[in-house]
């Protein structure tokens, strides 16, 4: 009995006493429940880096972690310190985190705070600790020197960092698991090797960005950066200016990414791996750059009939991939005749009256032609199919349509562009460039006043001769914005080279053909088989139009992608 006795009154004691050790609630932000400090000093976020020491911070109730979450220090350092300081997770596997004391993984520059994200693995977090740890006696410099915590928040998980502006001035971000790669000579480059234990869960996507900012020295030039993910090779190409950027989105990784190696000919700013958040099919597109949706693997599409890509850099323009012509055709072949067929335009044209006709094998839309196309259809109540009923609710939800109070559909911003598997490969570049240029065509002014004023220039052959051959073609000619739009788009569909034989010989061929359209044409040149007045304007007009496509936007004639999949 005095055995039991004494052992109650030994549990109430340590119970008695842990109740009464100190607490102090922390001054600094936190996110994650009620947090405090077991000292005063502690509860301030500030810790002193003159001596060794361990700083211990609880919270009141253990705090969940959501799947794939990271728990986020905020902290400055203030003045000198030589050592080393540990960020210690109680019960999370392999928690204990070496700080960064500076931005050295990417520049030289002296950040205002540090966001270190730690992953967790553990299902809650009561505990954790910040400890100082030093080889030698601090030096005179260093005497006054601390850490002060900003911040504590639960984060979703992510490898990488970047270079940002936060509430503290400059900030960096950065995770454990980066390292900066020494086997790539002439470029920088980092890998990102998170082991098993702490890999996301599913769909993982990339974002990489050059540094770029008022005080930046480098001008002129390009950038070209890289992403390695196994046996998978992703360049980005462009011009040295804000808002370059490399995003891989989920869908285009393999299966065993790491050790994953990011480069860069220039400087870089943000790389960021992380899951990829969930997109609702059909009416949230995948962000991708028409490069990445050329090589997109049809087997993660999110619908086997088609998937829907949102142009990156260009968002109010969409990407529609289709399996055939056949899904093609049921959504684009009504449009495709209401809006620039000769003989149709204007008009809804029944099922069994398209039966049998060819529309396109790929397509664009401007904002403007679908609200007409879809208010009419509303109004008439005339029966459409599934798919272009799905390609109207995909509208509404990317603001291409728009529905004004009187319940009328009218026109908001942006276009849509469509091309298909059933193509070949050789055809989807091209395509892809063609309609990709009606797209711009669509949404930028300045290109359209370019594209005019060389149409105008144009000598009187080579003008008669582009009109006979889009009427040939049953482009609806009286319309010039049209022939405008269409033009551009055959000059720029295919390198420059390849211009002068394009149009000098293939296209004229085709008209030669037809005894009254061959009056269109000048004089042959019977050796080589082509007309050299057609050949030679529509060199020059490539050269023009691939000059400027690539001082407005780093493209050039065959190419409006800045991504190349290998």
């Amino acid at each position: 009995m005095r055995t039991k006795i004494f052992f109650l009154f030994t549990v109430f004691s340590l119970l008695y006493f842990s109740s009464c050790s100190f607490k102090k609630r922390v001054s600094f932000a936190v996110d994650a429940g009620v947090l405090y400090g077991h000292s005063k000093k502690s509860a301030t976020g500030v810790i002193p880096l003159a001596k060794e020491s361990k700083t211990g911070f609880f919270f009141e109730d253990p705090v969940a972690f959501p799947r794939d979450s990271s728990l986020e220090l905020v902290y400055t350092i203030h003045g000198q310190f030589n050592g080393a300081i540990l960020f210690h997770i109680e019960g999370a596997e392999a928690a204990d985190w070496e700080l960064p004391l500076d931005a050295s993984l990417i520049t030289e520059q002296k950040p205002d705070s540090i966001h270190f994200a730690a992953p967790i693995n553990a299902a809650n977090v009561h505990k954790f600790t910040v400890s100082v740890a030093r080889q030698r006696k601090a030096s005179k410099e260093e005497t006054d020197s601390f850490l002060e915590i900003k911040a504590l928040r639960i984060k979703k998980r992510w490898f990488g960092f970047s270079w940002e502006a936060s509430p503290e001035g400059k900030a960096f971000l950065t995770t454990p698991f980066v390292r900066q790669d020494g086997t790539r000579t002439g470029n920088e480059s980092w890998l990102i090797d998170p082991p098993e234990a702490f890999r996301s869960n599913g769909k993982i996507e990339l974002s990489a960005s050059s540094f770029y900012d008022s005080s930046d020295a480098r001008t002129g030039g390009g950038d070209t950066i890289t992403v390695e993910p196994g046996e998978i090779f992703f360049e980005w190409t462009g011009p040295h200016q804000k808002g370059n950027s490399l995003y891989v989105p989920p869908g285009m990784f393999p299966s065993n990414l790491y050790p994953l190696r990011v480069s860069i000919s220039s400087r870089m700013g943000t790389v960021r791996l992380e899951v990829s958040p969930e997109r609702t099919f059909p009416l949230a597109p995948i962000p991708a750059d028409p490069g990445i949706a050329l090589a997109y693997r049809q087997g993660e599409w999110r619908d086997s009939r088609y998937e829907v890509f949102q142009w990156e850099g260009f968002p109010s323009l969409l990407i529609f991939d289709t399996a055939n012509y056949q899904v093609q055709d049921n959504l684009f072949k009504r449009l495709a005749f209401f809006v620039e067929k000769a003989g149709y335009r204007g008009r809804l044209v029944p099922d069994q009256e398209l039966e049998g006709q060819h529309g396109w094998n790929a397509h664009d839309y401007r904002a403007e032609d679908l609200a007409a196309f879809f208010e009419r259809a509303e109004t008439t109540r005339f029966p459409l199919l599934k798919e272009e009923l799905e390609l109207k609710e995909i509208l509404f939800a990317n603001d291409i349509l728009k529905r004004e109070t009187n319940e009328k559909i009218s026109a908001g911003s942006g276009a849509i562009i469509s091309l298909s598997r059933e193509s070949s490969d050789v055809l989807r570049k091209q395509f892809m460039a063609h309609e990709g240029f009606h797209g711009l065509f669509f949404i930028d002014t300045d290109f359209r006043f370019f594209t005019k004023s060389r149409y105008e220039s144009l000598i009187p052959a080579a003008k008669n001769f582009i009109l006979s051959f889009f009427d040939y073609q049953h482009y609806d000619i009286t319309d010039n914005y049209l022939v405008l739009n269409e033009f551009q788009a055959h000059v720029l569909q295919q390198i420059t080279s390849q211009a002068y034989w394009y149009f000098g010989g293939n296209l004229a061929s085709r008209l030669e053909a037809s005894p009254w359209r061959r009056a269109m044409l000048p004089k042959k040149d019977e050796y080589s088989g082509t007309w050299p007045d057609i050949g030679r304007a529509f060199q020059t007009e490539a050269n023009a139009f691939s000059t400027y496509v690539n001082e407005r936007w780093g493209f050039a004639a065959g190419r409006n992608w800045r991504v190349r999949v290998r």
